[in-house]
């Protein structure tokens, strides 16, 4: 079942109804207490960019073993910042009880709260300020970038919400929106808050403007300060570039202006390491690119057959943590697969250059980054699993065929993350050679990666995870045997013995069972 997608007028005026129903409640929970309240930053902006309210969602693939292809829609995020003269945690507290939300305290230090209600089958967060000086003009100033320090009373918000003419400009943002470039608010704007040099390249990437001539360097003033922002925040915005379609260009200006080499220290020995002929791209150089064929691959799955397009949706949008969806986690693996090659570089007598053993010292390093970036234990795990297996297809492919042995042991080892690791394969394919690449050869692998992807799509039961025809009790019960880790041996031989095809009911499995129990154990050495 291909997912449908709203048309994109509808979707934009679903939201906006859901927005204004929101802030209509919100101006009257304000005007009670006498609060002055200002829509502020990306409402107004995205508006003037012709936007939709709100970032488009994922679709989200439904548990191993459904439908193939089938989705469902998880609820939509908008977010809302609004500016208030003073006491913002106190106002946002009022509102999360009067709109029956989760008040949730973001910065004591400079008065920031946010409130999350649940409106229309979406999820609102009311990100709620105190002004950064006397007035919303002066706050606006102390902003991070110009398109986004604009402001409108709530009520004139209400009133016409599309009317820039309305909104208070004191940096001329809408200037900046018409033509589509990212300036920021005062030259000091990244020594306030160093992680706007992430968010100046995603803003760049995601809302598709362009840096003003100063820009990159005001970031490089601000990189330094990178090494005090807590990795939470760092791996939030490092998330939402790779969420982008054009992340690699993101990836590249963060390496340009040094802030790499802060976020991802480990990346910095790959840079200029030459890796020998076989490969186009020094270490870093080549990872980068890996993220770029990542981009492009992953855009619209058109590269694959059309079977296999609406299952990758649905798979790669998956989140394994609310608003991180695989396709991001895909491409920061991409970044990191080769992180090892530094540490393992071998130059032969012959001059021919190896890395063996790379994948290992690589998810040590890996395990660092994870660590530092505060990822969830199962995204830890999936991109460290991303990182150790990486080769893994590329030597399944130069089997003469893929058995469903292979495959099966495949899946074993790396289940849900299988595809992901299939399609961070084929990222670092398109990365290696360049022009240099035979399109023959880049054929005869797209089948077999083809072939990979297909069997967890569609031949789950069959190869990746057959179903249980015994379990350990009715082993233990039929050949007297105690518990222990030799019957989860049996069980695991049985399994794999129905993805081959040798083995297709109880009976059988209880026979191979038996013969396996009577082979004598191997001579001790």
């Amino acid at each position: 079942m291909v997912p449908i997608v709203p048309h994109a007028n509808r979707l934009s005026s679903v939201r906006l109804q859901i927005v204004r129903g929101v802030l209509t409640e919100t101006r009257a929970v304000l005007d009670g207490i006498r609060v002055p309240c200002y829509v502020v930053g990306g409402l107004l902006r995205d508006a003037q960019l012709g936007r939709t309210l709100g970032s488009v969602r994922h679709f989200l693939a439904t548990p191993h073993g459904g439908a193939p292809g089938s989705v469902s829609r998880a609820p939509d995020w908008i977010n809302i910042d609004l500016a208030v003269p003073r006491d913002a945690l106190k106002a946002a507290r009022q509102l999360a009880e009067s709109l029956g939300g989760a008040f949730v305290p973001l910065d004591e230090a400079t008065d920031t709260a946010r409130v999350v209600v649940e409106r229309g089958g979406a999820r609102c967060e009311l990100d709620v300020s105190a002004f950064r000086g006397a007035s919303i003009e002066d706050d606006l100033r102390r902003r991070d970038f110009t398109m986004n320090a604009m402001a409108m009373a709530l009520g004139d918000w209400l009133d016409d919400p599309r009317n820039p003419k309305r909104a208070i400009d004191p940096l001329r943002g809408r200037q900046a929106i018409e033509r589509r470039v990212l300036s920021a608010c005062f030259d000091q704007t990244f020594d306030e808050d160093p992680l706007r040099v992430l968010r100046g390249f995603r803003f760049i990437v995601q809302l598709g403007v362009e840096a003003a001539p100063d820009l990159e360097r005001l970031m490089v003033r601000g990189v330094p300060g990178l090494a005090r922002v807590s990795g939470e925040r760092i791996r939030d915005e490092l998330i939402a570039i790779c969420m982008t379609d054009r992340a690699h260009e993101a990836l590249r200006g963060l390496e340009r202006v040094g802030a790499l080499d802060v976020i991802v220290p480990e990346l910095v020995p790959g840079r200029g390491l030459d890796q020998g002929p076989f490969h186009h791209l020094d270490v870093l150089s080549h990872q980068l690119e890996a993220v770029e064929q990542a981009d492009r691959f992953l855009a619209d799955y058109a590269e694959f057959s059309p079977a296999l397009q609406a299952p990758l949706l649905a798979y790669c949008g998956e989140e394994l943590v609310e608003r991180r969806p695989r396709k991001a986690l895909i491409k920061l693996a991409a970044l990191l697969h080769d992180v090892g090659k530094p540490s393992s570089r071998q130059v032969h007598p012959d001059g021919e250059i190896w890395f063996i053993g790379h994948e290992q010292t690589g998810l040590a390093l890996a395990q660092q980054v994870v660590e530092r970036l505060r990822l969830s234990n199962r995204e830890a795990h999936m991109v460290c699993q991303l990182v150790l297996h990486h080769l893994r297809p590329g030597f399944l492919s130069r089997e003469p065929q893929l058995t469903r042995r292979a495959l099966y042991r495949f899946y074993k080892d790396l289940a849900d993350d299988g595809p992901a690791c299939a399609l961070e394969w084929w990222a670092d394919r398109m990365a290696t050679r360049g022009t240099k690449s035979r399109v023959d050869q880049i054929d005869q692998q797209r089948v077999f990666l083809e072939e990979l992807l297909m069997a967890y799509f569609f031949k789950a039961e069959e190869v990746v995870k057959p179903p249980k025809l015994v379990d350990g009790h009715a082993l233990m019960q039929a050949f007297s045997l105690p518990p222990g880790p030799g019957v989860g041996v049996l069980l695991e031989a049985i399994e794999e013995a129905q993805a081959e095809g040798r083995v297709r009911s109880r009976d059988e499995a209880m026979a191979l069972a038996k013969t396996l129990l009577q082979v004598p154990p191997a001579p001790k050495p």
